[in-house]
């Protein structure tokens, strides 16, 4: 140790270039071997393997993805049928009928419509036909939907229609056995008299009018056709 110390004095420029070289030499040495993050070529030897920069593995960028969400159309709204607020609106006055009378058939109109049909003889069905129209005093019609201003000139048509009724009524009445009621299509006091005293019978509303529930009504017990 005496001797290299003696040696570095006579040499301090040999010795301070010597250590400079084996500390640089050791820092490059590590930093190729096991700090240096990509490929490169050494002089002496290669510490990794050799890949061109084109076949770099390259990284995904994330992809970013939109949620787009549409308001849903709304469906339309159902459209009421004028014949059939009249059936529910006659079946319900019977006690057949329970639901709104919205003319908007379903499943308790269908179920109504069924039960009535049966009780009176006419073929099982739950659908609205000419024949269940008549037999519930209702003037088949094919103008169906949602209810519209009447036309003028259609008052006429409607009193013909009401008279029409009114006999019906007024004959039914007659069998059931009032025999005062006239057969003339006027609505006087006697006949007013007789229909609340029918209606109240048959737990109908009491209104003293023909109407088509009143008449269904006289059809279910076979009182006119």
């Amino acid at each position: 140790m005496a001797s290299l110390g003696a040696l570095i004095a006579r040499n301090p420029m040999i010795a301070g270039g010597s250590t400079a070289f084996l500390v640089a030499f050791c820092y490059v040495s590590a930093n190729a071997i096991w700090y240096q993050p990509h490929i490169h070529r050494s002089a002496l030897f290669a510490t990794r393997d050799f890949v061109r920069p084109d076949q770099y593995p390259q990284e995904e960028e994330p992809e970013t993805t939109f949620l787009i969400e549409r308001p849903q159309a709304s469906p339309p709204a159902p459209v009421a049928d004028r014949v059939a607020m009249q059936v529910q609106d006659v079946l319900k006055q019977l006690g057949h009928y329970q639901g709104a009378v919205d003319g908007l058939p379903g499943p308790a109109t269908t179920g109504a419509i069924q039960t009535y049909r049966q009780s009176v003889g006419l073929p099982d069905s739950g659908s609205i036909d000419e024949a269940l129209l008549m037999q519930l005093g209702i003037t088949p019609t094919t103008s169906g939907i949602v209810p519209q201003p009447a036309p003028r000139g259609s008052t006429e048509g409607e009193a013909q229609d009401q008279t029409a009724l009114t006999k019906k009524v007024q004959a039914g009445l007659k069998a059931f056995g009032n025999d005062g009621v006239e057969i003339d299509g006027i609505l006087g006091s006697r006949t007013r008299s007789a229909i609340r005293e029918f209606e109240s019978i048959f737990g109908l509303p009491v209104t003293g009018e023909p109407n088509p529930a009143l008449y269904a009504k006289m059809r279910e017990i076979g009182l006119t056709n």
